[in-house]
């Protein structure tokens, strides 16, 4: 797993631990979020560096902590670059051991618990997946689809 689908997954993360769930599948997915949480705290640990390392300030400084890098400026552009390189590394995380469809089955249960389909498809390379989910060519367009 990409340190890239981690990080861009934080968000949806934290909308899912508010979600109402049953115990067993909300205790799972808190023992998960932990060790995500790691993998973050180690993200956000290399963007601040980077952030520094581009506005040349030192880490852990007064100053490092009122640096802002404006987009579309070349400190801006040289920030980018180095922390997507950084997230283009591979994490130990390994997924859930939880299908992607039992997670939607216990949300569904709950009236109320929303998550988009952009929200989804964050989620999905943190749960296994079903075999009558995955996808297929379709020989006229060459787009994938559903295999069912």
């Amino acid at each position: 797993m990409k340190l890239s689908e981690i990080w861009n997954a934080r968000e949806t993360f934290n909308r899912l631990a508010l979600l109402r769930k049953p115990p067993k599948v909300a205790y799972r997915l808190m023992k998960y979020e932990r060790k995500l949480s790691a993998e973050l705290t180690l993200c956000e640990a290399q963007r601040s560096k980077c952030v520094c390392e581009v506005a040349g300030v030192d880490v852990g400084s007064i100053e490092a902590e009122q640096v802002t890098l404006m987009p579309g400026t070349a400190e801006f552009n040289a920030f980018l670059d180095r922390f997507n390189e950084f997230l283009d590394g591979e994490s130990d995380l390994k997924p859930l051991e939880l299908e992607m469809d039992a997670l939607v089955d216990a949300l569904d249960a709950e009236s109320g618990n929303v998550l988009s389909e952009v929200d989804l498809a964050l989620l999905e390379p943190f749960f296994g997946t079903s075999p009558d989910l995955m996808l297929v060519p379709n020989d006229d367009k060459g787009e994938e689809l559903p295999a069912n």
